[in-house]
């Protein structure tokens, strides 16, 4: 397979064929989750995700992401939902999934919101067989933002 969308295309597009069969209900809920989602968190996240990858890679993510935000507008759209943080939680989830290994913890911060509907998202490295469970800490340590 060609590295279309990163180092892990394979992955990126099994998450983007399942982006349309989130329900009303699943799309709201990942909202809410981001929402709750400390923004320090995330965006140490994302310094983790620019830290580990080339330029080359960060194209080719951020080509994955503008694809992904799409079908999550979309999605949303079918649905009747407009909230925005669903396609920034997908954004997100996305960049996590293409470079998921090398941003060790900072994976669940990013995939948390979609790994709630999408529990398979939660197994992010190859030798792993289980669901990792999130840290507080995608939470800001207390569940609030």
């Amino acid at each position: 397979m060609s590295v279309v969308f990163g180092p892990n295309s394979r992955r990126v597009l099994q998450f983007l064929t399942h982006i349309e069969d989130l329900t009303p209900e699943q799309i709201d809920r990942v909202a809410a989750v981001w929402r709750q989602t400390s923004s320090q968190t995330r965006a140490e996240a994302w310094a983790e995700v620019r830290r580990t990858t080339s330029d080359e890679e960060r194209y080719r993510i951020l080509v994955a992401a503008s694809v992904a935000r799409r079908a999550a507008l979309d999605a949303a759209q079918t649905h009747h939902r407009h909230d925005w943080a669903f396609w920034a939680a997908v954004w997100d989830a996305v960049m996590a999934i293409a470079v998921c290994d090398r941003i060790g913890g900072h994976y669940d911060v990013l995939i948390a919101p979609i790994a709630d509907v999408m529990p398979f998202l939660g197994v992010h490295r190859r030798d792993q067989l289980r669901t990792r469970h999130l840290p507080d800490a995608v939470f800001g340590g207390s569940g609030q933002p």
